[in-house]
């Protein structure tokens, strides 16, 4: 039993934010360096686009009728593929833990634990960096009474601490255009429609993604 008590909130701080990416930064210097996964030598691209496929299947089937898609909402993730799977340098797998989120390091005693152990696989770069503060925003949905104002000051404590870490921007856009994609396509959608913020949630995530076309297009 690893108690309840998380090395992140929702909401977080600054000061909880830094903590992680000190844990992050532990995890990437220590935890990475002798891979016990085989590296795939299939090329990326083509799995990327079956993902997809498979995801926008799944958010046909599971919201058919979700109040807060619109029309051209499979478009752009279909554009999102097609970005995606010209970029070789970004098609580089590396060894990482693939579910490194706020919702799975639980502080006991003096120690870490790290959970989703499952996830440990080959990657696309900076897959892991992003991937806490990508649910992290549709966990905000949670905090009563919260605004689009607070949820912006609650993002930029994470992105502030992401562009610090990332060595390459352009990289990084790509992985944020990745997770985009998917919380148009299906994260976004799985958040309680019924929470006052859910929609603000789900058109950010849109424009967001609409942007990031924009810049890498």
């Amino acid at each position: 039993d690893v108690g309840k008590k998380l090395v992140v909130n929702v909401p977080t701080t600054k000061t909880e934010v830094d903590n992680f990416f000190g844990l992050y930064k532990e995890y990437r210097n220590n935890c990475i360096n002798d891979p016990w996964l085989e590296k795939p030598s299939i090329d990326l691209g083509p799995v990327i686009k079956s993902r997809f496929d498979e995801w926008i299947k799944a958010s046909r089937k599971v919201f058919p009728n979700h109040p807060f898609r619109e029309s051209g909402d499979e478009k752009l993730v279909l554009k999102t593929v097609e970005i995606l799977t010209k970029n070789k340098e970004w098609l580089k797998p590396e060894f990482v833990h693939g579910h490194f989120s706020a919702r799975d390091l639980f502080e006991v005693n003096k120690e870490v634990v790290v959970l989703s152990n499952l996830y440990w696989s080959w990657r696309m770069p900076y897959y892991d960096l992003i991937f806490a503060y990508h649910w992290f925003m549709y966990d905000l949905a949670s905090v009563e009474n919260i605004t689009p104002k607070f949820v912006e000051e609650q993002r930029s404590l994470w992105l502030d601490k992401i562009k610090l870490e990332a060595k390459d921007e352009v990289l990084l856009k790509y992985a944020l255009l990745e997770r985009a994609a998917a919380g148009l396509n299906l994260d976004s959608l799985s958040v309680d429609t019924k929470k006052p913020i859910t929609k603000y949630l789900v058109d950010r995530t849109r424009d967001i993604l609409k942007e990031l076309i924009e810049e890498l297009s």
